[in-house]
């Protein structure tokens, strides 16, 4: 587990969340391209999270390494889905999954 990164408890196992991109305007939407792998080194996947604006100051966030953090309760909930939507875009649209969140982590 690299620094920054946050270690997720989920149906299949841990898998450790890491922030590996942030990009955006400082005063614009903000988005982290997230990696999750498997801590037996079983899969790892990528996909993007967009946060708006208004969920970047409604949630107070300062800085991205604290929205990598806030998203792990809600990748741990709803982990399966993310998790195939992400698989199933990189495989058959060869590009990364985004999940938009633009009022609140659901």
């Amino acid at each position: 587990m690299t620094a920054g990164s946050v270690l997720l408890q989920t149906s299949r196992g841990s898998y450790c969340l890491s922030l590996v991109e942030h990009s955006g305007p400082p005063s614009g939407p903000w988005i982290l391209t997230l990696s999750m792998e498997h801590a037996g080194g079983l899969e790892k996947f990528a996909f993007r999270c967009l946060l708006g604006q208004p969920l970047i100051r409604t949630a107070g966030l300062n800085a991205p390494s604290a929205a990598c953090a806030r998203l792990a309760s809600w990748l741990e909930r709803d982990f399966e889905a993310v998790r195939e939507a992400a698989l199933k875009s990189i495989r058959s649209e060869r590009r990364l999954a985004e999940f938009n969140l633009d009022e609140s982590i659901p």
